[in-house]
């Protein structure tokens, strides 16, 4: 072996003593990440197919007419899987059982909650949609109107906030106000809506009263 040789190999030694430990270290800390990256989207995929499971099996309650059954695995999508897509989903069915019971406090807690937890953009506004109605119901009017102030995208709901305009100025005794809503809804409402009839009788009938004056 040559002078040079010896000279390269004492030089590798002495530079592996010096920072193998360190690869190493970096050789098992890319091992340990590249394990553990595989065991968080095997629970992350875990977690999304029990709580897919658990949204079936409340919609199959629902479907069944088994309310009690519904809020148990709702409320088990809502406290186990807060994260999931259905968790907001599950709060929306939850509302719609209060205010078939008529218990409206309990259905705005519900849809604030699926509102301000869902990642999806409609799921969203169908929250604040339900929302707003119950707060009309419940003769909230200012708060209903400063959550229609805070959309600031409506995109293919703008007819059905413009509705719930309305549906506030007629509760708060503004048919002019109202029929002006209306027919915003009106304009802004695509021609397949299913409701498009009972908004124009809505509109007509605010458009009578202001018509026929006090």
């Amino acid at each position: 072996m040559s002078d040079s040789e010896k000279e390269q190999i004492e030089a590798l030694h002495k530079w592996w003593k010096e920072n193998g430990s360190s690869i190493i270290t970096g050789l098992l800390l890319g091992v340990s990440i590249l394990v553990g990256g595989k065991a968080w989207f095997s629970y992350q995929e875990t977690q999304s197919l029990n709580a897919s499971n658990i949204y079936a099996m409340m919609m199959a309650a629902s479907q069944a007419g088994q309310p009690e059954e519904v809020r148990n695995q709702a409320n088990k999508l809502i406290t186990d899987y807060t994260e999931s897509a259905y968790a907001p989903l599950a709060s929306l069915l939850l509302a719609r059982l209060a205010v078939q019971q008529g218990e409206l406090a309990a259905a705005q807690a519900q849809l604030q909650w699926a509102m301000d937890h869902a990642d999806l953009i409609e799921v969203r506004h169908e929250a604040r949609i339900r929302l707003v109605r119950v707060m009309i119901a419940q003769q909230q009017y200012e708060q209903a109107v400063q959550l229609l102030a805070s959309v600031t995208d409506p995109g293919g709901y703008a007819y059905l906030y413009a509705e719930l305009e309305g549906d506030i100025a007629v509760a708060e005794g503004k048919p002019e106000k109202a029929a002006s809503a209306y027919k915003k809804a009106l304009d802004k409402m695509p021609s397949q809506a299913p409701n498009q009839g009972y908004l124009m009788a809505k509109f007509e009938d605010v458009r009578g009263a202001v018509s026929a004056g006090p």
